[in-house]
């Protein structure tokens, strides 16, 4: 019984193996017929679709599951028309992160710690090092409700607690490993401060400063990042209108370089970002 048992689980996460491979093939192809910033549902439509499979066959592979909430978020920010469509995928992206964030937390309580939600982030991020994919989960979590926010809009999602958990899964995402995406969770960590409304005993320890230093790190780990140069310019102008000019020609450099063949969409629609703030700021 013992054997058939294992080579249930064996035939099982072969299963969902080779559907990993297919999302990933698909994920690679998400470019195709991109127009600008904007993306085509097809590709990344099929890599969901095989990622979701394969949490189906094996629903305690993080790879699979990480994968689909980057694939979630890929769709909302670069296919999804309208907002309500955006609320939809956001939606679904954080209830796939519950449940992954669920699967964590049994495992790092074999490991002692308390929760995901009541250990510190630095004992959290301690433990979850040795459980691969753990770091992804995180950050794409993390992304997901920062563009869940922005489509329910900033101040009701800050009253809710987003910008809280944000900032938690970003963060223990960093302590894990800081050159994830290219330093997103320094990237993430950053706009999160920029971008949240200060009010007082619930975002107010939002600050400038705090989003220039964490976009400046992320920049350190990949000075080529188109998203990290936009949302960088844009702090420093809402920050310091002095440092303007400095950012105006930050922007001008960005949309003169080529983009990252695989990043292609992602890096385009940040170019369409910095013309909409050089055209806002009169430049």
């Amino acid at each position: 019984m013992r054997n058939v048992i294992a080579l249930s689980a064996l035939l099982f996460a072969s299963v969902a193996s080779a559907q990993i491979a297919e999302g990933d093939q698909h994920w690679a192809a998400r470019a195709e017929g991109h127009q600008s910033g904007r993306a085509k549902p097809a590709q990344i439509d099929a890599a969901i679709a095989a990622y979701q499979k394969a949490v189906a066959q094996n629903p305690n592979d993080l790879e699979a599951r990480w994968k689909l909430l980057r694939s979630l978020r890929f769709k909302g920010a670069y296919v999804a028309t309208s907002t309500d469509e955006k609320k939809q995928i956001y939606s679904s992206a954080k209830k796939a992160g519950e449940e992954t964030l669920a699967i964590i937390d049994r495992q790092l309580s074999a490991k002692g710690i308390r929760s995901v939600t009541k250990a510190t982030e630095k004992e959290v991020a301690a433990a979850a090092k040795s459980i691969p994919g753990a770091g992804e989960v995180f950050l794409w979590d993390a992304v997901n409700w920062g563009e869940w926010a922005l489509a329910y809009g900033k101040m009701a999602a800050a009253r809710q607690g987003a910008a809280d958990r944000i900032r938690r899964g970003a963060t223990i995402a960093m302590l894990i490993d800081p050159k994830l995406e290219g330093g997103a969770p320094s990237r993430v960590l950053g706009r999160l401060h920029d971008q949240t409304p200060r009010i007082p005993f619930i975002t107010g320890w939002a600050s400038n400063r705090e989003a220039q230093r964490f976009l400046n790190e992320s920049m350190k780990i990949d000075p080529t990042n188109k998203i990290t140069r936009v949302f960088l310019a844009e702090a420093m102008v809402s920050g310091n209108s002095d440092t303007k000019p400095q950012a105006i020609q930050m922007l001008k450099e960005l949309l003169t370089t080529p983009n990252d063949p695989n990043y292609e969409v992602e890096q385009a629609a940040a170019q369409d970002d910095a013309r909409a703030l050089l055209k806002k700021w009169g430049a």
